[in-house]
């Protein structure tokens, strides 16, 4: 839901831009805010649908995305996984219950988060066989509660990185960041303690996520780099934590050294881009945007936007092209924000997506 902040958050905020320019990242342009209280955001226009997550595959032609559930239709399973070619055609359901979903290098493969409840479960699908298999959640597995999520595959497509984002009772491994083999089921970790929502970062050399400095206290901590040469880590940002909650997890990319990140700033959620280390950040919207995801060749990346005075549904996908710096939607379907979805029942699912 959009923020409408009071005149105690207002005085939050400025506190938040002033620790920014402290750190490294620059302001906004002086011509902000572009929106007034509540202008940016809110209703979406009648009998329209959005979708809440998309990810490109490696080559581009193809985006996999969640639809959250079937208008009109309260039977039909919710956070369906589905393909679509680039322009939005070709729809194909690929699972349910399904939270992220990270490409495999060869783009055969998908490694996703299954949802149950407030259990989480990794699985790799067979995009040929629609076969899948069950990484962690399981008594015999190393990660046999169910708290872990993908980040995605190494480039050897053989090994995943996942964590562990909280400690239940009697959990047997601590949160952080680990590697599962899918050749042989061997796991690794915690390669960093109380880290994660990791995203590859240039090379696949490291990695940035969140990264938090009590078990016990999940909104205490700060966003950070983990470098696999030497198993070291450091902070790339300082805000104060009472700020946290007005900016996303930076995004890094496998094929640059920037880092993506949403920060609220005047009403609306806008994207920073900034190096690897956190710094030099500038703002690089104006009318919005949130959860960023990489394309292919790191000549662009995809967000999504939301409606500004109801033109539309919620969260357009946009592409924003990082050399001509500008932003068009993904797929023309204004003032819906989805592809031309198939009936549910001429599809197949994938087998077996049933987490024990």
């Amino acid at each position: 839901m959009p923020r409408l902040l009071s005149t105690f958050g207002l005085a939050l905020l400025a506190t938040f831009l002033v620790a920014l320019a402290c750190t490294g990242p620059t302001e906004p342009p002086t011509k902000e805010p572009i929106f007034d209280s509540g202008e940016y955001g809110g209703d979406p226009l009648p009998n329209t649908e959005h979708i809440p997550e998309l990810f490109p595959s490696p080559n581009g032609d193809q985006v996999a995305l969640i639809r959250e559930r079937t208008p009109g239709e309260p039977s039909d399973p919710q956070n369906q996984l589905w393909i679509v070619d680039r322009n939005g055609e070709n729809a194909r359901l690929i699972g349910v219950n399904v939270l992220g979903a990270d490409w495999h290098p060869t783009e055969d493969r998908l490694a996703v988060t299954v949802a149950t409840g407030i259990d989480f479960y990794v699985y790799t699908i067979d995009l040929e066989t629609m076969e899948t298999r069950q990484w962690t959640g399981k008594n015999h597995q190393r990660l046999s509660f169910p708290v872990v999520s993908s980040s995605g595959w190494f480039e050897d497509g053989r090994r995943l990185l996942v964590f562990a984002h909280q400690k239940a009772y009697q959990q047997p491994f601590p949160r952080g960041l680990y590697t599962v083999d899918t050749s042989d089921s061997t796991t690794i970790g915690p390669l960093a303690e109380l880290f994660e929502a990791a995203s590859f970062g240039k090379d696949h050399k490291y990695v940035i996520g969140k990264k938090y400095l009590h078990d016990n206290s999940p909104p205490s901590g700060n966003f950070a780099r983990y470098n696999f040469a030497d198993s070291t880590w450091q902070w790339i940002t300082d805000f104060p934590e009472d700020s946290l909650d007005l900016v996303d997890t930076p995004v890094a990319c496998p094929e640059t050294n920037y880092i993506f990140q949403a920060r609220e700033v005047q009403n609306a959620k806008q994207l920073f881009l900034m190096d690897s280390r956190g710094e030099n950040a500038r703002q690089i919207t104006t009318l919005g945007g949130d959860i960023p995801r990489c394309g292919s060749n790191g000549s662009h990346f995809i967000f999504r936007r939301d409606v500004n005075r109801g033109q539309g549904a919620r969260y357009v996908p946009y592409r924003f092209d990082l050399e001509m710096n500008e932003a068009k939607p993904l797929w023309p379907a204004l003032p819906d924000s989805v592809p031309d979805f198939p009936p549910l029942s001429s599809q197949s699912l994938s087998k077996t997506l049933n987490p024990r």
